[in-house]
């Protein structure tokens, strides 16, 4: 098997996983290897999107990412199959997802703020984890890693999946799907959004979901910006302000953090720069993981 990568840093790391497969990454791989390449391990779509074309033998594209929202499915060739890097990062994400809510239900970045500012809000009061129903929408890798997190420290649990239905060990109170959505967030103390972007998703969560929502709810968001209507979360936390998100997804990208309302001016949102996945090591594990993906799908 011949695997072509768009990036040339922990190949070892692939080869550990696919021994058998000859790899390369693109700066390597003269014309004859690209042509023969049967996958193609993706990281930024951008840097594959001329080549593909010249791909003749190309069986399957893996991406590096548990999202596949940024490839252009249109020049991808047909019978190629598409895999995403579903559940590489659980772990991290999850547990970024998780000091975001405890940084708002403890309102520790505005306490430090505070206290940067001379002022001392010691008797300022928290909420605690136990007790609140959380609801988590996209009960996949990262929503059940979260669940069990938060059922440890004392949440009621529910969550939103495809099927409405959950078979596992973690306590769960209810399970239902995009159609029992606006019912039981107006049921939960926060909401989780772990989420794929796709067409039924994207802008999902809009003014009319949002007012749902209890005035004090949390809302955290560790899947992908437009799957929220940018102008109506600014609006909504704008006109309440006991309500709170706390966002590592956003909806334009730069050198400079830049969206189209300023966020950064208010009080009740906490930012995070997309970072949830970036942890010691990360990279190899996500190529690791890719690897491994690559090997039971080749293998039927």
């Amino acid at each position: 098997m011949k695997v072509l990568t768009s990036f040339c840093n922990e190949l070892d790391a692939l080869r550990k996983t696919l021994p058998d497969a000859e790899i390369r990454c693109i700066e390597d791989a003269d014309s004859e290897f690209v042509e023969s390449a049967e996958v193609l391990i993706v990281f930024h779509w951008q840097d594959v999107e001329d080549l593909i074309p010249r791909v003749k033998n190309l069986m399957l594209i893996q991406t590096l990412t548990a999202g596949t929202d940024h490839i252009d499915f249109s020049m991808v060739p047909e019978g190629v199959k598409v895999q995403s890097n579903a559940g590489a990062n659980a772990r991290a994400v999850a547990e970024h997802g998780l000091a975001l809510y405890l940084s708002a239900l403890k309102r520790i970045p505005y306490r430090d703020r505070k206290m940067r500012n001379g002022k001392f809000p010691q008797l300022l009061e928290s909420r605690l984890i136990k007790g609140r129903k959380v609801l988590i929408l996209g009960f996949g890798h990262i929503g059940q890693e979260l669940g069990k997190m938060l059922s440890s420290l004392g949440a009621v649990v529910s969550a939103i999946n495809s099927r409405g239905k959950y078979d596992g060990d973690i306590p769960v109170e209810k399970v239902g799907t995009l159609d029992s959505l606006d019912a039981m967030l107006k049921d939960s103390d926060a909401v989780f959004i772990t989420l794929p972007l796709t067409p039924e998703t994207k802008g999902l969560i809009d003014r009319k979901t949002l007012e749902l929502m209890k005035k004090d709810a949390v809302l955290v968001n560790i899947s992908r910006g437009k799957i929220i209507v940018e102008k109506d979360l600014y609006a909504h936390l704008r006109e309440n302000p006991d309500f709170t998100a706390t966002v590592d997804v956003w909806w334009h990208y730069g050198k400079e953090f830049k969206q189209d309302y300023p966020f950064e001016e208010l009080d009740n949102i906490i930012l995070s720069p997309h970072c949830a996945g970036t942890y010691e090591g990360w990279f190899r594990d996500i190529v690791e993981h890719a690897g491994k993906m690559v090997k039971e799908r080749m293998e039927g």
